[in-house]
């Protein structure tokens, strides 16, 4: 393990995600915050948009016409979607070496056409897809080891595939109804009509039922563990797979991903022991009998996962921080893995309290 300590970069700084990364960095023994970046907030400084950082992280911000000096070791880009696909087209060019993780969904699907279906737009640089490696941490270690870029799993993808993909392994499966309930956080810093606090408070509403985007990577990690090669990515084509029913709901609170996934199994099996069996050598997964509550992971890299069986019928939980496991966290995960030091180095610290 090198003792030097990495120099790292966090573009989009002052939105949710971003902030995370540096909160995070910020306090990673072997990493060092030495360029912000952001695009409206370019000329401020961290302490300008979350008054917490204050005296913590007191770099200014730059703008985007300043990437193409950077020579930091990771660039980590927390920026809305659409927008890092841009970026990494800058970086690029100007022909930077060093890693780079992207927390947006701009290079999760395989294909540009994935996109035009899924996504509604015209990837802008479907060259650069195939460099960048799917980051669910605990499913494709191997691949991120090696791997210069990442893409991050979508917060919801990430607690359904964790509740989903064992499961999947074993064939025991041919269709799930997943139910997932996200706090405001996951609708990012700028409000909406339909995603300010009083829309949201004292109301839970289901969205983009059996149509939201997160299904087309899950389908992707299912075809490729169905495929027995264990490699990120793959088509996103769900014919002959088991059959992922999704309905994302809206929550009345800030931070979490709450998942539910209802199944009967083909045969008969232990759920608890399939899980353990899975997860054994995942520091930052934890199992318990019975479904876990949201609280539990609040502000931590952990993503708790419980079950709840009759016989064949079983229904998993899983609850994560989406900003973190399901965004920021499971990025310094996967950059851990890159620098070749332990996944969980950096983010063994406990959950908030309330």
């Amino acid at each position: 393990m090198s003792q030097e300590k990495a120099q790292v970069s966090v573009v989009g700084a002052s939105g949710y995600a971003g902030m995370e990364a540096v909160r995070i960095l910020h306090g990673h023994p072997n990493a060092t915050i030495t360029r912000l970046y952001g695009a409206s907030s370019a000329g401020s400084s961290l302490p300008d948009h979350y008054k917490g950082m204050d005296s913590l992280v007191d770099l200014p911000i730059s703008g985007f016409d300043e990437l193409q000096t950077d020579s930091s070791d990771a660039i980590f880009l927390g920026l809305p979607h659409g927008k890092s696909a841009e970026v990494v087209q800058i970086l690029l060019k100007a022909g930077y070496k060093g890693r780079i993780l992207d927390m947006s969904s701009d290079f999760r699907l395989k294909s540009a056409e994935a996109y035009e279906k899924w996504y509604g737009w015209t990837h802008p640089c479907p060259e650069n897809i195939p460099s960048f490696v799917y980051g669910l941490t605990e499913w494709f270690r191997s691949e991120i080891r090696l791997a210069g870029h990442i893409t991050n799993p979508g917060c919801f993808a990430t607690a359904m595939q964790l509740g989903l993909l064992p499961f999947v392994k074993e064939g025991l499966i041919t269709s799930c109804d997943a139910t997932g309930i996200t706090g405001s956080s996951g609708s990012g810093a700028s409000p909406s009509a339909g995603t300010h606090f009083s829309s949201r408070f004292g109301n839970v509403k289901a969205y983009k039922v059996y149509r939201h985007q997160h299904i087309a990577e899950v389908m992707q990690s299912v075809a490729a563990v169905v495929s027995g090669d264990g490699k990120a990515g793959g088509s996103a084509d769900s014919s002959g797979l088991p059959d992922v029913r999704f309905v994302p709901v809206s929550g009345p609170f800030v931070r979490g991903i709450w998942m539910t996934l209802a199944m009967t199994l083909n045969e008969e099996a232990h759920a608890g022991n399939l899980l353990e069996e899975e997860y054994y050598n995942a520091p930052l997964v934890r199992l318990q009998e019975g479904l876990p509550e949201l609280k539990q992971v609040a502000g931590s890299a952990f993503a708790d996962i419980g079950w709840v069986q009759d016989g064949r019928n079983i229904v998993i939980g899983v609850a994560i921080d989406n900003l973190m496991k399901g965004a920021a966290s499971q990025a310094v995960q996967n950059f851990n893995l890159m620098m070749d030091w332990p996944e969980e180095t950096g983010l063994m610290f406990p959950p908030t309290i309330l």
